[in-house]
């Protein structure tokens, strides 16, 4: 049961880098409309040196991976990853919606969205980690 939680280390240090990059990235894009490009490149470098960790984490927790003793086991591992998932769509959609400026809404929007992507990708491994312990 125990190598259940790594994965859910894996979606929560994911989603909380994640979330904490794109509130600096989007404040510094609301801030200064014009240095959108080289935000969104610097946003795409520090999301990958914040997904070796986690990606680390699910490695280990594949080559550990084994059944658990009853489905009941992996319930309290899903649900903190399904809110783990939830907190980033509440998060980023709030942040995308408050302050931007007209002439760079379009391009919030699709770097939100993109962010949102990011932010689920290892939540959703760890979801089919957790499906492949069932007995």
């Amino acid at each position: 049961m125990g190598n259940a939680y790594i994965f859910v280390a894996a979606a929560a240090i994911a989603v909380i880098s994640i979330s904490f990059i794109f509130k600096l990235s989007i404040d510094t894009i609301k801030e200064y409309p014009e240095e959108k490009d080289s935000v969104q490149t610097k946003f795409f470098i520090w999301l990958g040196v914040s997904e070796v960790i986690p990606i680390i984490l699910i490695v280990f927790g594949f080559t550990n991976l084994d059944t658990v003793a009853t489905i009941e086991d992996l319930y309290i591992p899903g649900l903190f990853i399904i809110v783990l998932m939830g907190f980033a769509a509440l998060f980023i959609i709030l942040q995308r919606s408050v302050g931007v400026p007209k002439d760079i809404k379009l391009f919030v929007n699709t770097f939100s969205y993109i962010a949102l992507g990011m932010a689920n990708a290892i939540p959703i491994i760890a979801l089919v980690s957790l499906l492949l312990m069932i007995p």
